[in-house]
């Protein structure tokens, strides 16, 4: 009886002390399930040669994959162009516009802000997939509203995503659409968070209104501007949807960027080890150019560190 009662007594302590394990514990298994258990599983497959379609199963590879995309995959680098050259042309302008943006909003009334937050929202609520349907309408060569509006002024019609020229400006106009209202967003919501009394001291000292920006709402609004400019980063990195919709890639590999060409080794051509590596080499990629985003804006004084 008395080794009962503390049995007994040690499962109670246990309990009480610990019984946040019973509310961690599926959470713990969920996430274990769908990101840390793939995320190991293609890492490992990284390493081997399997094709899914092809009979013999898997075959070690070791970093052959790692050593064939870095030095001897001239699509690889061609894609690699294509999404540096993206993501510097959409983050670049997003970033522009939405400040812009968020500065104007800071300064209407109150009364219509609810109003255009609201508009301001919309693009953002649609799925990639829906952005891209609407823009491939309207990037229609024959029947589209941008060719309509070039024949008004009596210009000829262009085919916007038929053209190498114009296939990825055309697949970057529909990006910034959809997420600048997003950036814009985001730094509104810092610029209404800073302190009035700088701004009411530069006001005393008779500073003019870019003195302001530069030296006061400049650098207060920086860790707005990091975190947004991280997400927009590594949100271009993933663009799948859009280039699916509008040019699947072509004309020939014009708006292919990394993730479309992961995309087209591992399930087109069902390479799995291959695009495992791809999809590493990717995760490195963004992890050092966000690195070295948070570096720069470090060294030169527009983010501190915060102690």
């Amino acid at each position: 009886m008395e080794l009962g009662r503390k049995v007994g007594h040690f499962f109670c302590l246990l309990k009480r002390k610990y019984v946040w394990l019973f509310f961690l514990a599926p959470a713990v298994a969920v996430l274990i399930s769908i990101v840390v258990f793939p995320l190991a599983f293609s890492l490992i497959l990284s390493f081997y040669d399997w094709n899914i379609i092809r009979a013999g199963g898997w075959s070690w590879a070791g970093i052959n994959n790692y050593r064939t995309i870095l030095f001897q995959d001239p699509y690889f680098r061609s894609s690699f162009k294509v999404t540096l050259f993206y993501l510097a042309g959409t983050v670049s302008v997003q970033f522009g516009l939405g400040l812009v943006v968020a500065l104007i909003l800071d300064q209407i009334t109150r009364k219509i802000i609810g109003f255009l937050r609201t508009v301001l929202v919309l693009p953002i609520t649609m799925t990639p997939v829906v952005v891209g349907i609407i823009w491939r309408l309207m990037y229609n060569p024959d029947l589209g509203m941008l060719n309509y509006f070039l024949s008004w002024l009596g210009f000829s019609p262009v085919n916007w995503t038929g053209m190498p020229g114009t296939a990825l400006p055309s697949v970057m106009m529909a990006d910034i659409w959809e997420w600048t209202p997003f950036v814009a967003l985001i730094l509104l919501a810092g610029l209404q968070s800073l302190p009035r009394e700088p701004y009411e001291a530069a006001l005393v000292d008779g500073a003019s209104s870019w003195q302001t920006f530069c030296y006061i709402t400049f650098p207060l609004l920086s860790p707005a501007m990091l975190v947004v400019l991280l997400i927009r980063v590594m949100d271009s990195f993933k663009t799948f949807d859009l280039i699916f919709v509008l040019t699947q890639g072509g004309p020939g590999m014009s708006t292919e960027i990394l993730n479309y060409y992961t995309y087209r080794y591992g399930f087109k051509f069902f390479h799995l080890g291959y695009a495992s590596a791809l999809s590493w080499v990717l995760l490195v990629v963004v992890t050092i150019i966000c690195m070295i985003l948070i570096r720069m804006l470090q060294s030169r004084g527009i983010y501190a560190k915060r102690t």
